[in-house]
């Protein structure tokens, strides 16, 4: 089949922005040790989830940067980093803690593309032919997070959605808010460079 032409259902979604948000579902040293990305990753991931293996993907621009920043400065200072720190400071920290947290034995994948890596993560998830959790998080430029759960089968409560080439090169917009406005029915297209994402009525 043709990846560029297919659909797929959006089950759930979640998102966040700007405000740290409340992980008190997770055990209190966890808690201590993430990150805000980390937290705002695992606050959408879990809002979405539903218990079962599910695959997941995972995308960020940056990952875990300010801690990878902290990490350089201790090294400059103290001369050593924390093996915890550098634990937590790993692009895919989030998504494989999610996954140990919930027992999930399926594969996760986790993908950086610069100021593509929203319209890539979502890509990676959607030409799946399982379903698939995905989210986006960001911390460079201001907090946010996204996450939705994708499936192949309809369900009443689905919003059906069409992948589509971009071959008419529309104008794009990438960004969260573009995304987050697909999602909250504000659009009923999201725009990426290669492709485009299409309600169906």
């Amino acid at each position: 089949m043709n990846q560029f032409n297919k659909t797929f259902y959006i089950y759930k979604s979640s998102y966040i922005k700007e405000e740290v948000p409340d992980v008190s579902f997770l055990p209190m040293l966890m808690r201590r040790k993430l990150s805000s990305i980390g937290k705002a990753a695992i606050y959408v991931m879990n809002e979405i989830y539903e218990k079962n293996d599910i695959n997941l993907v995972y995308a960020s621009n940056y990952g875990e940067l300010e801690r990878v920043k902290k990490l350089l400065n201790q090294k400059n200072t103290d001369g050593e980093m924390s093996p915890t720190g550098f634990s937590f400071s790993v692009h895919n920290s989030s998504v494989g803690l999610f996954s140990l947290l919930n027992h999930i034995n399926l594969s996760y994948n986790s993908i950086s593309a610069g100021e593509n890596s929203l319209a890539a993560g979502i890509l990676e998830s959607i030409i799946s032919d399982k379903d698939v959790l995905f989210c986006f998080a960001e911390s460079i430029g201001g907090l946010k997070s996204v996450g939705c759960l994708f499936g192949i089968t309809p369900r009443d409560d689905a919003i059906q959605v069409a992948l589509l080439p971009n071959n008419d090169r529309k104008a794009s917009d990438n960004s969260f808010d573009a995304f987050v406005k697909f999602l909250n029915n504000d659009t009923d297209e999201y725009i990426s460079d290669f492709y485009i994402l299409r309600k169906l009525k």
